[in-house]
């Protein structure tokens, strides 16, 4: 048992599989928040004890604070950070390319340090728990939902998972400036085929794959190049403003007409 005291402050995710609460220690009142995973599913409960005590589950994670058995419940607790999503602040933090390399590595680092199999990374790589910092630090919050793990079908690969949100974390300054990923410069363009091909083998090939990229690409120059931004720019603006860019014009053809009109009765009268 933990040598705690804990009281809910919040209830973040709740379903038949398990219950996830943001809590507080009341025997130590430091004001640290903790995240606890309660799997109250009794296939669940068995396959998370087992991990825990065969596979050494989360044994590395410096977050991970224990697990304990309340009733017919597993607990796991870990340290909570505030939710700074990476998915809603990486586009407003990360202006440059070396800033999103830079984040792209420490969210491959945080991950391998985890102390996540296959199948709880799975669980762990979804958008609600990853948190970014300014300065492109990650940290996880787990935030873990059990019945979106299916226990006897094949889970998807932690590490494809991995692959596309370092990609989505690459492609932040390019996404909307190009067609399509195969249009982007070629550090990002081979690091997306090579993910969506033959896949990456370990993370250490992830990681050797993001430090080797220049920290800015090279993008392709040229009139025709130009050309294309450019209409894609004005294809986007007219996309995400097209009714005040209808009634621009419906005014401008208005005006035009009129100004015709008056000119043709000022000349022939």
């Amino acid at each position: 048992a933990l040598d705690m005291e804990l009281e809910i402050v919040r209830t973040v995710l709740h379903s038949d599989v398990n219950d996830v609460y943001v809590c507080t220690d009341l025997k130590q009142n430091t004001g640290v928040f903790y995240t606890m995973v309660s799997v109250k599913g009794a296939s669940y409960r068995k396959l998370v004890t087992e991990k825990l005590n065969t596979e050494r589950l989360f044994f590395s994670n410096s977050d991970f604070v224990g697990s304990f058995v309340y009733e017919d419940r597993l607990n796991l607790v870990f340290r909570y950070y505030h939710e700074s999503l990476l998915s809603l602040l990486g586009g407003v933090y990360f202006m440059e390319f070396s800033d999103c390399k830079r984040a792209a590595l420490n969210l491959i680092a945080t991950y391998a340090q985890c102390g996540a199999d296959s199948e709880m990374g799975s669980l762990l790589l979804q958008d609600r728990n990853i948190n970014v910092a300014k300065d492109g630090d990650i940290q996880f919050n787990y935030f873990l939902d059990f019945s979106s793990w299916n226990l006897e079908g094949e889970q998807k690969n932690d590490l494809q998972i991995l692959a596309e949100k370092v990609f989505g974390i690459l492609e932040l300054n390019y996404k909307g400036k190009y067609d399509s990923p195969e249009n982007y410069p070629d550090d990002l363009r081979l690091f997306y085929l090579k993910m969506t091909t033959t896949g990456f083998t370990s993370i250490g090939h992830l990681i050797s794959s993001v430090r080797n990229m220049a920290d800015k690409p090279a993008e392709t120059k040229g009139f025709l190049p130009w050309i294309r931004r450019t209409f894609r720019k004005i294809k986007s603006f007219l996309f995400r403003n097209s009714i005040a860019t209808f009634l621009t014009i419906l005014v401008m053809v208005t005006l035009i007409y009129a100004a015709g009109q008056i000119y043709n009765r000022w000349v022939y009268k």
